[in-house]
C-alpha cells in the first residue's frame, strides 16, 4: 500500500476491538483498516490489498518472512503484557485460568508461536482470508460543515 502511495500506514490484528489476541481462546476476527487521501479510490486500494492477500494464499511465504513475523508477535506481546500499567499481564492470567485452568500459559506463549510453519500459515490463508469470507466497511469523512455566517451590525430601533 505504501509502496503505490495509496496510505501511509496499514493497521490490524486478531480480535482489536475485543480484546487482543493472546486472550481468545476460539473463533475471532481478523481486522485490518487504513485511512487514505480522498484522492484515492477504495476500489484501487482493495485491488492492491487482494493481490496481497492472494499472494498469502497462493504460496507458503519463506521462513525468513515467518520468522520477522514471530519477532512482531513477541513485541506485540510483551507491549500488551506491560501496558496499562501491568493490567495485561493480569488479563492473560486471568483468562488462562479462566479458560485454561492454565495460569502458567503465559510462559509458554512464546513457545506456541514458534510452532507456526510456512505450510500451517498457507493453508490457514487459504482457509480463511478467501474473497468470500470477509466484510468490508467504508467510512467515509463528513463533509466540513459550513462555517456560520458572522454577525451583521446590529440594527437601532
Amino acid at each position: 500500500m505504501q509502496k503505490n502511495g495509496l496510505t501511509g500506514d496499514v493497521t490490524g490484528g486478531i480480535n482489536e476491538d475485543l480484546g487482543n489476541m493472546f486472550n481468545i481462546n476460539g473463533p475471532t476476527l481478523w481486522i485490518a483498516s487504513l485511512f487514505h487521501d480522498p484522492d484515492k479510490s477504495p476500489d484501487a486500494i482493495l485491488k492492491v490489498f487482494d493481490a496481497e492477500i492472494e499472494r498469502v494464499r497462493a504460496a507458503p511465504v519463506d521462513q525468513a518472512t515467518l520468522d520477522l513475523a514471530i519477532v512482531k508477535m513477541r513485541s506485540r506481546l510483551y507491549d500488551n503484557i506491560e501496558g496499562f500499567f501491568g493490567f495485561g499481564r493480569a488479563d492473560l492470567l486471568a483468562s488462562f485460568a479462566l479458560f485454561n485452568d492454565d495460569p502458567g500459559r503465559i510462559n509458554r506463549l512464546e513457545d506456541e508461536f514458534r510452532r507456526v510453519t510456512p505450510d500451517l500459515l498457507w493453508k490457514t490463508a487459504q482457509e480463511y482470508l478467501r474473497p468470500t469470507n470477509r466484510t468490508i466497511l467504508l467510512v467515509e469523512a463528513k463533509a466540513p460543515a459550513k462555517p456560520a455566517a458572522a454577525p451583521g451590525p446590529e440594527k437601532k430601533s
